[in-house]
């Protein structure tokens, strides 16, 4: 089977959940004839991509005029960031001289991939990942009052665009079930399918100082915001009951406002780190504190992947599979979650419980070859409806 990927960035190295996503559908569609369609990164030389990898070329004129175009459309400003002539040429050569029989169509940011004029071709797979709408309607609720409208606003586009995308769709996946019911998904044509967390090597050490874990993007807004309430709402009253404990944020392009964290007593930062399977080995308990974004976060599956016990917000929570609840601590207010952290990092008893319960939610629904299984039965659902 012939299959077209289009993604809004270069996936390698995969520091962002897109990058992880595109990457996860190349390796479980190894065995088709593949295209991924993105941005060229910065620095790149045409012919450095690897088989089956075409690059784009734009510059801020570019950008500029995708961003005007989409202002005045109504269509979301998050599309026109990646919405160019020269984008759009090569979809369009592509689907012509390579003739797919899938098109996959990921986030509402490459709507216009299916713009191509072409006539008759496979109706898109569109691969949402999370719903945009909701994740910008969190941030308007969340973030600082001068910029709710514009957030509200750039909700309400990528909503209505996402919405007409899982129309025209012949089918719709997304990383969650809240996601999907965003989406309003035409009845029978969505399909849950997560993001997997890789075992991490070594397992987590039985003895070892009271750690912890921040990882992941510590760039996206949703852990940024999170990582500073939790600074200020919750570690001054852990370390008052837990003084030896140690907070570590390890992970990728880490905000100027992250960064200033580890000024703080008992606050370590490690940036840009290449694995994060020491720090997992490391930490007694994962935190995930974002109570805005969609989806669901890397950083819970990856430390039920590693064996790590995670205390999550409700609204992170609200991303796992159904039947996977208990896999997780959820606190919402400061004192639940100076309770909770108390608790595991003090019980290893309790501390082990709820571990192996992660372990058994990522085997049954975050495990790769599982997700691996539904990327490949999507797509040739997607064929066949053709």
């Amino acid at each position: 089977m012939r299959v077209v990927l289009v993604s809004s960035r270069y996936p390698w190295p995969p520091r962002r959940g897109n990058q992880a996503r595109s990457l996860e559908w190349l390796r479980a569609l190894a065995g088709h004839e593949l295209r991924l369609l993105c941005p060229a990164p910065a620095g790149h030389r045409s012919g450095e991509e690897p088989a089956g990898v075409l690059c784009w070329r734009s510059g801020p004129p570019a950008t500029v005029r995708g961003l005007l175009a989409a202002a005045a459309s109504g269509r979301p400003l998050q599309e026109g960031l990646y919405d160019c002539a020269a984008a759009r040429r090569l979809v369009a050569a592509t689907l012509r001289d390579f003739a797919p029989d899938v098109l996959v169509v990921q986030m509402v940011r490459c709507a216009w991939a299916t713009e191509h004029g072409l006539g008759p071709s496979p109706p898109p797979l569109f691969d949402a990942i999370d719903a945009m709408g909701l994740h910008y309607e969190r941030a308007a609720g969340a973030g600082p009052a001068c910029l709710a409208p514009l957030l509200r606003r750039e909700a309400t586009r990528c909503r209505r665009r996402e919405r007409q995308l899982a129309a025209a769709a012949g089918l719709t996946t997304a990383v969650a079930e809240r996601d999907l019911a965003a989406l309003a998904v035409p009845a029978g044509r969505g399909r849950v399918v997560p993001v997997s967390a890789r075992a991490v090597p070594g397992g987590p050490a039985p003895v070892g100082e009271p750690v912890v874990l921040l990882s992941g993007n510590l760039g996206y807004r949703p852990t940024v915001q999170g990582a500073l309430w939790f600074a200020r709402e919750v570690w001054p009253a852990l370390r008052r009951a837990v003084p030896a404990a140690r907070w570590v944020l390890a992970g990728a392009r880490p905000a100027p406002a992250v960064r200033r964290l580890a000024r703080l007593p008992g606050i370590e930062l490690h940036a840009e780190v290449p694995d994060l399977a020491p720090y997992l080995n490391a930490a007694r308990v994962a935190i995930a504190p974002m109570r805005t974004g969609s989806g669901v976060p890397m950083k819970v599956l990856e430390a039920m992947a590693a064996g790590v016990p995670a205390v999550v917000h409700p609204w992170a929570a609200a991303g796992l599979a159904a039947d996977v609840a208990d896999a997780v601590a959820v606190a919402l207010r400061p004192d639940e979650w100076t309770e909770a952290l108390v608790r595991l990092l003090r019980d290893p008893a309790e501390r082990g419980e709820l571990a192996a319960k992660g372990r058994d939610a990522w085997r049954k629904h975050y495990h790769p070859e599982v997700v691996a299984d539904r990327i490949r039965t999507v797509v040739a659902e997607a064929g066949k409806s053709r």
